[in-house]
């Protein structure tokens, strides 16, 4: 991610001027920092996590998203890969009101992102009880849950075999499906 702009901006500042944007952005410690592109893998695997979340919540009150916009306490606007919004959320939002589990699909350029500062920034949002890290180049997924005020490595989900529950949303996330069409080592 590059940042962009040396002027502090609100999270309702950042909201209304990435509206006028053509590349996708974070607000970061009050600036906007731009989103590199996905590769292939990243994209495919986003897209297998949220039609597998989309087909397991039809019917429930909660909804898969695709980079969908997260505020945290810190005022930093995350848009995670994937995520679970069980919040009520009208047509026009553009934050989400309960996301439930947040999904990023990490790349080599942003392992010390998703690893280091999205664990801080996703456990300040209460209502985030599950936080999934997947690897690009491998099929594993890394597992962090609720304890109190944090998000604490719970383990590793490794292999096609491998399977994530999700008791929050009342569903699991089969590593199979994630990497569904993807020729990747266990």
């Amino acid at each position: 991610m590059t940042r962009l702009a040396e002027t502090p901006m609100s999270v309702d500042e950042f909201l209304l001027w990435q509206e006028t944007q053509d590349e996708r952005h974070e607000l970061v410690d009050g600036r906007p920092w731009l989103m590199t592109g996905s590769s292939s893998a990243h994209a495919d695997i986003a897209g297998n996590v949220f039609a597998t979340l989309r087909n397991g919540l039809r019917g429930k009150s909660c909804k898969a998203r695709l980079e969908f916009a997260v505020a945290t306490a810190a005022s930093n606007v995350r848009f995670p890969d994937v995520m679970v919004d069980c919040g009520p959320t009208a047509a026009a939002d553009h934050i989400a009101a309960g996301p439930t589990v947040v999904i990023e699909v990490t790349s080599p350029s942003s392992l010390a992102v998703d690893y280091l500062q999205k664990p801080r920034d996703y456990a300040s949002v209460a209502t985030i009880s599950t936080y999934i890290i997947l690897n690009q180049d491998a099929v594993r997924a890394t597992v962090l849950r609720r304890s109190g005020t944090e998000l604490v490595l719970e383990g590793e989900a490794i292999g096609r075999e491998a399977v994530v529950d999700l008791p929050e949303i009342g569903i699991s996330l089969s590593l199979a499906d994630a990497y569904e069409g993807l020729d990747l080592r266990d």
